[in-house]
């Protein structure tokens, strides 16, 4: 790695002025692999020389910017020739149109006078950051591997299907396994060798091949040292139709997550959208389960009739419904009319003292024992919790001081509403 940094200075050492009218120019955007502009990201034209293997010992680069608040990249003084434009990490870039193996990439050609803009492209998550270096004497370096998943024939990759997650899995004898969501861009490994799998593929989908560069990872072990990529190409069968409406949307935020249906797990791909196939008739409450970090719950409370409900933009719910993954039959719609989204409730109440019926204002709500679902008594001892999912609720009720209760909700229709009152101990 250190000699990554000793031949970006050699690259730099390189800089020849060459005048405007005997040389081109490259604009373009960068964004990142969510969307949203690369900010602040080194971009360079790095000339493409004969051979692909050539590159790595490549020191022919032409120009180098910097990316703007917007993502926007000027490359200028550019010599005429054929260029790739690579973006991010010197030792594991991107290169043009969004690839991280150098043959993938596309070489533009640059001609003296001329600007060659609009090339966009978004930068793999293996090249945000810097390189890693490392000094003699310190632990084995770790490894970035760039992997890629993708479908026989084209199709959206499955992150959570059928309640499991497909991962990659690596092991190794003396450590616990290293495991990555197949939409990751890369997996960070150690300097030995790994069994590699994968694990927990949907029902219908098989694994066609499974490849580090050459290397054939049903048969061999992973060896890391090379710029080779993981490659895992699935396979899936024709899935029969089955009766009942497809129901279908996006998730905002981090997409490893799970997502529930009256209790039957759906599935949510590497592209964001989710999916439910052959939904019931009746009503149904969507949620979201094992949302990572501090991310909130995504839900909804849908009546389902006979036509698909698509491009479903879910809530965000301070928290999820007690038993939210248990399997249940779809409700009555009631009044509500079919195909249909209904809105949220909420469970509102006021605490008073068991002895004077004064309002009790200092203290707190836990709903279903989730602190990052509390609630603080106002002034007045009231309290609200709104953008409930129908569902059972467990609520701890504590005045501080005083004493604590607990109550038991179940929205359905209707929001909740609470008379609570609390005595001191004897």
């Amino acid at each position: 790695m250190i000699a990554l940094f000793l031949l970006f200075g050699a690259w730099l050492a390189q800089g020849i002025p060459v005048a405007p009218n005997q040389s081109g120019t490259v604009t373009g955007l960068l964004r990142t692999a969510a969307g949203a502009p690369a900010v602040g990201v080194r971009v360079s034209a790095l000339a493409r020389p004969e051979q692909i293997a050539e590159l790595a010992e490549s020191t022919s680069l032409a120009a180098i910017a910097q990316t703007d608040a917007s993502g926007q990249f000027r490359l200028e003084n550019i010599p005429p020739g054929r260029y790739y434009i690579v973006a991010g990490r010197i030792d594991l870039p991107t290169y043009y149109p969004g690839v991280v193996i150098a043959k993938d990439g596309t070489a533009i050609l640059v001609t003296a006078g001329a600007t060659v803009a609009g090339i966009d492209f978004a930068l793999n998550d293996v090249s945000a950051g810097r390189a890693i270096s490392f000094l003699a004497g310190t632990p084995a370096p770790a490894f970035v591997i760039p992997m890629q998943t993708r479908i026989e024939g084209g199709g959206r990759i499955p992150i959570f299907e059928g309640g499991r997650f497909p991962v990659l899995r690596l092991a190794r004898t003396d450590s616990p396994p290293i495991e990555a969501p197949l939409s990751a861009g890369s997996v960070s490994v150690t300097n030995t060798e790994y069994r590699a799998t994968v694990e927990n593929l949907p029902d219908g989908y098989t694994l066609k091949s499974f490849t580090f560069g050459s290397a054939d990872l049903k048969t061999s072990v992973l060896k890391p040292g090379s710029s080779q990529m993981v490659s895992v190409v699935l396979q899936r069968a024709a899935t029969p139709q089955r009766p009942g409406a497809r129901i279908s949307g996006r998730i905002s935020g981090d997409i490893n997550r799970s997502v529930y249906i009256s209790g039957v797990p759906g599935t949510i791909y590497a592209d964001g959208t989710f999916e439910f196939i052959g939904v019931p008739p009746g009503r149904h409450t969507l949620v979201t389960l094992d949302n990572p970090g501090r991310e909130r719950a995504l839900g909804a409370s849908l009546v389902v009739g006979d036509q698909n409900l698509l491009n479903l933009e879910l809530e965000e719910v301070p928290v999820v419904p007690l038993s939210a993954a248990a399997a249940t039959a779809p409700t009555p719609p009631g009044n509500f009319p079919p195909n249909s989204r209904l809105p949220l409730g909420a469970i509102r109440g006021r605490v008073v003292d068991g002895m004077t019926g004064q309002p009790l204002d200092a203290g707190k709500v836990v709903i279903n024992n989730d602190h990052n679902a509390t609630v603080s008594l106002d002034t007045n001892g009231r309290f609200e919790v709104r953008g409930l999912l129908p569902g059972n609720y467990s609520l701890e009720i504590a005045a501080y001081g005083v004493g604590i209760v607990s109550r038991s909700v179940v929205l359905v229709d209707r929001d909740a509403e609470l008379d609570v009152r609390i005595s001191a101990e004897p």
